[in-house]
């Protein structure tokens, strides 16, 4: 590849265009390894500076410790195994072949390390293991083919070594070390998930979504394992043509809404926190005529009957520890540190607890696993707690001063990863 046709743009526009192809199982190649989409798309940043020859040289010298002349890599071939990223073959002995495993979002797993280590063709053949940082000392295998170094190691190295290229290696080096799935952007503060007055209106307002399930659907509220759009979902009902009850994005003061999705239609229910008996009776009152209807879940023409505003609207520091806790129970986020949600078993919204259940992908030995707030009768705080199932052990995720809202998401996916390695 000539120097004149490398281009960062190029390489993100190629990238993007193979991992979606691999997403959609097009590279005709066999069963694709399980990746997050941003190891997919780092996958093929990688390969496409790789294709450069005096960059597969830099990347020998360097992190081979070797002159040897490699060919290109590739994501795939004939002979290769699907346990690789990129491999590449050596042109001093075409039966070695030089592999690459990448890891940005995930834990490094000592038994898929030994699987690839296994799937090298010859003892001189080598593995090249690309980790974060911070994932660098939960790997526990040592063998002579296996070279391992982090990104952040990775990119120091080949700018000084490569300076032509200098801008591709750190724009790949940015992407898997600094820019981890738990990419959250928030303004507020996690410690306002201590503020106990915003606890006691997080609370009332669950408290309203369980009396409207209830007296609509006679079910509890769960977090639902259904791909209807990105993010956490916490409804009840909201399948096919039914109407169903969600506690989403506030707006006019109202987190609960009345939601289709056959057609799309959307109704904010207007009942805030009820703090007395009588707001209470009344938002009883309007949930009944709506429940007396003959046909309100599954006429597509039904528009609710939903006037005056009843009881305390939800606050602008309600909604920021609403969104901050669903970046916590956020699927995406959680599937892409190793731990999607179970189907089929979220546990109930209660009076002393919201959560999801997740378990610990390609290991069924670690059980299941609990993200939750709550968990007794009088909350005093937000913050998120981890819990081991089958034994009970707990984590209680702190919010210390001057951590931003994805240190307190990262500081969850790495509870996580700690109860489901340790005894």
């Amino acid at each position: 590849m000539a120097r004149s046709s490398l281009s960062t743009g190029r390489m993100i526009s190629y990238a993007f265009d193979m991992s979606q192809r691999a997403v959609a199982g097009g590279s005709g190649t066999g069963e694709i390894t399980k990746r997050t989409k941003r190891e997919e798309l780092v996958r093929h940043m990688l390969e496409y500076v790789l294709r450069d020859p005096k960059a597969r040289s830099a990347f020998g010298e360097v992190i081979l410790r070797s002159e040897d002349e490699l060919s290109a890599f590739r994501t795939s071939s004939r002979t290769g195994s699907e346990q690789f990223d990129l491999e590449a073959s050596v042109d001093a002995d075409p039966a070695a072949r030089i592999a690459i495993d990448i890891t940005v979002d995930g834990p490094v797993d000592d038994a898929q390390v030994g699987d690839a280590l296994a799937a090298l063709p010859t003892p001189e053949s080598r593995l090249v293991l690309l980790m974060p940082k911070h994932r660098k000392s939960s790997l526990e295998v040592t063998d002579e083919r296996l070279i391992r170094t982090t990104w952040a190691t990775f990119t120091k190295r080949l700018v000084k070594k490569d300076p032509k290229r200098a801008e591709f290696w750190r724009l790949i080096g940015e992407l898997s070390e600094d820019a981890p799935s738990t990419s959250v952007f928030r303004a507020g503060s996690p410690r306002r998930l201590l503020d106990q007055d915003l606890v006691a209106e997080f609370r009332s307002h669950l408290d309203t979504l369980r009396l409207a399930a209830d007296e609509l659907y006679g079910r509890p509220v769960r977090f639902s394992t259904s791909r209807r759009g990105p993010g956490a979902w916490l409804q009840v009902g909201a399948s096919g043509t039914g109407l169903g009850l969600e506690f989403d994005a506030v707006e006019e003061g109202s987190p609960v809404w009345l939601v289709g999705t056959r057609p799309h239609r959307t109704f904010a229910l207007n009942i805030g926190s009820l703090t007395d008996d009588e707001t209470r009776d009344r938002a009883v009152r309007r949930l009944r005529a709506i429940s007396s209807g003959e046909r309100w879940r599954n006429d597509a023409a039904y528009v609710p009957n939903l006037p005056e505003f009843i009881g305390e609207p939800a606050s602008v520091g309600f909604e920021e520890v609403r969104t901050l806790l669903w970046d916590v129970f956020d699927p995406d986020l959680l599937a892409a540190a190793g731990f999607p949600l179970v189907a089929r078993r979220q546990p109930d919204l209660e009076a002393d607890m919201l959560g999801v259940r997740v378990r610990r992908e390609g290991d069924p030995r670690a059980g299941t696993f609990l993200v939750s707030v709550g968990g007794s009768k009088n909350w005093k705080t937000l913050l998120p707690r981890v819990t081991r199932e089958f034994d009970g052990r707990t984590y209680v995720i702190q919010a210390a001063k001057g951590d931003t809202p994805e240190d307190l998401v990262s500081a969850v996916h790495a509870a996580l990863l700690s109860l489901a390695t340790k005894p």
